[in-house]
């Protein structure tokens, strides 16, 4: 929504700028207009954005000519209005349609001078355009980025973000990596929490109601099957709750070298498989088979291997190829 605002004073000579002018601000400036008894949603959010980004608005001055004397925000203190009830408005000879460059004319002598004793110096006027600006980026252009940044809630960087948002990993590996760490899965231990389902028990032992935790990989079944893509990759496997796994993986495969590329992909891989797996079991009726997991992680690594061209022919590379069954030509130069 913050965007339609810049098209508003950015870009005049668009359509929907026009039609706003004409159907809505007629000869009113935006910032001060009255919110209309009938109007659209997107009008009315528009409208009640204006007390809170205002300020982060603000004119640059060259000719004077576009900006509104006013209600723009052009001088170091902010809009004029705010200090100028409308009474001393109506009385300053400059009506509520002047410009910046009426304050130079004869009949804004009267205003500049009390302008002036603020401290504050006045703009030089040059023959350059006005220019509308954003203020949250130094180029003074509006970007959603920059826009997004504002009025996010910032809190620490998360030691495994690097590894989630990895793009050596799918992208519904990397949701369902965050959704499992985010503790957002909704789990048997989840559903029970907010009274959803009554007593459950994990579809792959049939011991306890699963959870993250539990399905990755406190579960003796899922534990097998991630067993075995530690021992393809190469490392070392002990069961951890998903806290501390999570960061274990995060700083053990944070390289870009090719074995760290396919070990990521393919744990993000692993924890999608045991989800789905646990998916089907529960509401299609499919049997358990570790075997068919393992199957299906193999395939998707075979797969993603063969996206890789020129791979360092090293001992490490070779096991790892070895190991998964890759096809050797992904070593061919």
């Amino acid at each position: 929504m913050l965007k339609h605002i810049w098209i508003l004073f950015s870009d005049k000579e668009s359509l929907w700028c026009k039609w706003i002018h004409s159907t809505f601000l007629k000869r009113e400036n935006f910032w001060v207009v009255k919110k209309p008894t009938v109007c659209s949603w997107a009008w009315k959010k528009l409208l009640q954005l204006r007390t809170e980004f205002r300020l982060r608005f603000h004119w640059r001055m060259g000719n004077g000519i576009t900006t509104s004397l006013w209600f723009d925000n052009w001088h170091p203190r902010g809009p004029l209005n705010l200090f100028f009830s409308d009474s001393l408005i109506y009385n300053s000879g400059l009506s509520r349609q002047a410009r910046v460059a009426d304050l130079f004319a004869e009949d804004g002598r009267a205003i500049r001078s009390v302008i002036e004793s603020w401290g504050s110096p006045l703009p030089a006027l040059t023959n350059a355009l006005d220019r509308f600006c954003w203020r949250e980026d130094s180029s003074g252009r509006f970007s959603v980025a920059s826009a997004w940044e504002l009025i996010r809630r910032k809190k620490d960087r998360v030691t495994w973000h690097g590894f989630i948002w990895n793009n050596a990993i799918l992208p519904r590996y990397q949701l369902n990596l965050w959704l499992i760490t985010k503790r957002r899965l909704p789990t048997q231990a989840l559903l029970m929490s907010y009274g959803r389902i009554e007593a459950a028990y994990c579809p792959f032992c049939n011991d306890v109601p699963d959870s993250v935790n539990h399905l990755f990989f406190g579960c003796r079944v899922t534990s097998g099957v991630a067993s075995f893509w530690a021992a393809r990759c190469g490392i070392p496997w002990r069961n951890n709750p998903w806290e501390e796994t999570i960061i274990w993986v995060s700083a053990l495969l944070s390289g870009k070298d090719f074995h760290n590329c396919i070990a990521r992909f393919s744990f993000g891989a692993l924890c999608h498989i045991v989800w789905k797996n646990r998916n089907d079991i529960l509401f299609r009726g499919a049997q358990i088979s570790t075997s068919s997991m393992k199957m299906h992680l193999m395939k998707v690594v075979k797969d993603k291997a063969c996206t890789f061209k020129n791979v360092e022919d090293s001992p490490r590379n070779r096991r790892l190829q070895r190991s998964w069954e890759l096809d050797p030509a992904i070593f061919t130069v």
